[in-house]
């Protein structure tokens, strides 16, 4: 889930928890599909944005917001794509990243001060510019879920993983909040 600048709540529904018992509660999917959806600051308006994507999870919009990432986490390719905000709307979704073999699917997702989006990733964090060129990479012994920057000063990157929680010291923070 993010929330815009202009408080409206955009957010993914992947079925893990309703297909994955060990992830919350077996069920019925309600429509059979996996969606991004966005409402407005009240609540109200709520209604698909993205319905391309095989497993939508984790969300990201660019410095200025006129891009949101979202990670498609399983299905038959494990990207990230990027999509062209247009006020309320997506437009041209495309591959924006990919990880590479043995690194598993990209997960949980933050975009820097400077554009790079990092991702969640089996072997640990993956870093790729505005471009989509990956940068960098930080190693990590367990599989990572889920990040996202914080401490005093905004520069400490927080990861989830199968059994721990890690704390890595950056020069960067995550846009959301410059």
């Amino acid at each position: 889930m993010v929330v815009a600048r202009d408080g409206g709540v955009w957010f993914t529904d992947p079925a893990y928890g309703i297909t994955q018992p060990r992830e919350g509660h077996p069920g019925v999917r309600e429509y059979g599909d996996h969606w991004v959806f966005r409402c407005g600051p009240a609540g109200e308006d709520l209604r698909p944005v993205a319905t391309d994507l095989d497993e939508p999870n984790g969300l990201a919009f660019d410095p200025d917001e006129r891009v949101l990432y979202i990670a498609s986490s399983s299905g038959d390719e494990p990207v990230i794509r990027a999509y062209d905000r247009r006020g309320d709307l997506l437009k041209n979704g495309r591959v924006f990243a990919r990880l590479e073999p043995g690194e598993g699917a990209p997960d949980g997702i933050r975009v820097d001060v400077h554009g790079n989006v990092w991702s969640s990733s089996h072997r640990g964090v993956v870093v790729f510019d505005p471009t989509g060129a990956r940068i960098g990479a930080v190693a990590v012994p367990e599989v990572t879920s889920n990040l996202c920057f914080g401490g005093d000063d905004g520069t400490t990157l927080f990861l989830t993983a199968t059994t721990s929680v890690y704390r890595i010291a950056t020069t960067t923070r995550d846009a959301a909040v410059s």
